[in-house]
């Protein structure tokens, strides 16, 4: 089954749908690029360490899904998903990151991500989000969602979550 994508028009049969991979760690860039290369429906146009060459990549490449990570050294995760939000509006945004997914990734959905992803997961379990987030769907651990779900239905938050909601973006 072939979904839409972010333009409104079907994939071509065998096209892949094109990733952006923002993230400062060579290890995860490299092994992404190798999970990649073994999917028939994914390909890397490309990856960076730098949140200001991925905003100057964005328009020339026109990437199906950008995957941030939330700790880069020019700018802030959570700041550049807001960018890329609002220069391409119907791109995907999967957030990956080794920060506790706890305190970032209600934040990383605010500023426009489908999904939060850590960094210690298994390989299917990245693939599984990436493809749930391509087919417009959000991504989130069961924990994230429970609490999220939790918090949305009433539920107090507890002391923690309070002062951690408190805080800004980039504090």
């Amino acid at each position: 089954e072939i979904s839409m994508n972010p333009k409104g028009h079907r994939p071509q049969e065998g096209q892949k749908r094109r990733i952006l991979l923002v993230d400062d760690h060579p290890m995860i860039r490299e092994g992404l690029l190798q999970l990649f290369a073994q999917d028939p429906d994914l390909e890397l146009c490309a990856h960076t360490s730098s949140g200001h060459e991925a905003l100057n990549l964005l328009d020339k490449l026109q990437p199906d899904l950008a995957i941030v990570d939330i700790s880069l050294p020019d700018v802030n995760g959570i700041q550049l998903i807001k960018d890329l939000k609002i220069r391409r509006p119907g791109m995907s945004i999967l957030a990956l990151s080794m920060h506790d997914e706890s305190v970032y990734a209600e934040r990383a959905i605010r500023a426009g991500a489908r999904g939060y992803i850590m960094k210690g997961e298994p390989a299917e379990k990245v693939l599984e989000g990436i493809r749930r987030v391509l087919a417009g769907e959000v991504y989130l651990s069961a924990k994230v969602a429970s609490d999220v779900l939790s918090r949305l239905t009433g539920r107090e938050p507890d002391k923690q979550e309070g002062l951690l909601a408190s805080l800004s973006d980039r504090e």
